[in-house]
């Protein structure tokens, strides 16, 4: 009988171990698993976070092109009325003999000037079209990269 009692404490024993030693291992995979579905959010997030960046830029870059667009159409139909509206006073007075001379020269440097003012503001709303482009491009990548 006293054996009995003993296998039996032994077995109880054995089968308190075995209970605890389950309950520390689900206890574990239970962390383990709070930890996953913490991970999972967090780069869930994360990519949500990066094609939400990809869209805004590519908004962006079109909107750039479209104002580098406008301000180049915009600066062409400036030229095009400012070439048109002096043609007039300088064709006034080339009809004139005494100041035909004098208009001619006038009338060419003023054409020269316009044509390199218009022309520098079409060159630098290209260079600068192109500068914002690529550090859209190097935001862009860097921020995917950083995300990774």
């Amino acid at each position: 009988m006293l054996l009995s009692t003993v296998i039996l404490l032994i077995l109880a024993f054995v089968s308190l171990l075995i209970s605890a030693c389950t309950l520390r291992v689900v206890w574990q995979q239970f962390h383990l698993h709070q930890q996953c579905k913490s991970h999972l959010l967090h780069v869930s997030c994360a990519k949500q976070e990066c094609q939400l960046l990809i869209k805004q830029q590519a908004q962006l870059l079109e909107t750039q092109v479209q104002l580098e667009k406008t301000i180049d159409i915009t600066t062409s139909t400036v030229r095009s009325l400012h070439i048109g509206i002096a043609a007039i006073p300088f064709g006034i007075l080339e009809a004139i003999p005494v100041t035909r001379q004098t208009t001619v020269v006038v009338r060419r440097t003023h054409d020269l000037i316009s044509h390199m003012v218009y022309s520098s503001i079409s060159i630098a709303t290209k260079t600068t079209g192109k500068v914002i482009r690529k550090g859209i491009d190097i935001s862009h990548r860097k921020n995917i990269i950083d995300q990774q």
